[in-house]
């Protein structure tokens, strides 16, 4: 019986740290991080790995899409898809650096907020932002959670096997 117990907690321990980690990570954007376009799109898009949560009718998500003078370029309403967050550009005759900064609310309740940038014109230059609410936390739940969920299972796995050997004895 106790053997059973501890084989379902150290299982549970593998199942349940994987959902607490889900805060609407970027999957994909276009045009894409740090990429280089020869002209302008008319359209910026980003997906992400869950569903974007509408309240009623109201889309509490965004993006928004700068020039390199810091000028709006884009429609000030966002269309949330699915996981998709889409704006259309209503200027597209540029150069440069452009900088897109969006926020979205992902499935779990958790806002999460973040900047990437592309280039317009031949010339690429490579700047990135890390997003502001995730920038820490996806280090720490990328490298520290990880680790220290790996020495807790290895030190419950530890415990069991002690136990269940004291047991058998």
């Amino acid at each position: 019986m106790i053997k059973k117990v501890l084989v379902l907690a150290v299982a549970s321990l593998f199942a349940f740290p994987i959902a607490a980690f889900a805060h609407g990570a970027m999957v994909q954007a276009t045009p894409a991080v740090d990429s280089n376009v020869l002209t302008a799109p008319t359209e910026v898009s980003i997906e992400f790995d869950g569903k974007l949560q509408i309240i009623g009718d109201t889309n509490i998500n965004s993006i928004e899409v700068t020039d390199n003078q810091g000028q709006l370029i884009s429609s000030p309403t966002s269309l949330v898809e699915g996981n998709k967050i889409s704006t259309k550009l209503q200027l597209t005759d540029i150069t440069g650096l452009v900088l897109v900064h969006y926020r979205i609310v992902s499935e779990d309740g958790h806002p999460v907020e973040g900047d990437y940038s592309f280039t317009v014109g031949e010339t690429p230059v490579a700047i990135s932002a890390q997003s502001e609410e995730s920038a820490g936390e996806e280090i720490a739940e990328s490298g520290s959670n990880l680790l220290v969920n790996g020495v807790g299972i290895l030190t419950l796995v530890s415990i069991a096997f002690l136990v269940v050997r004291r047991i058998k004895k």
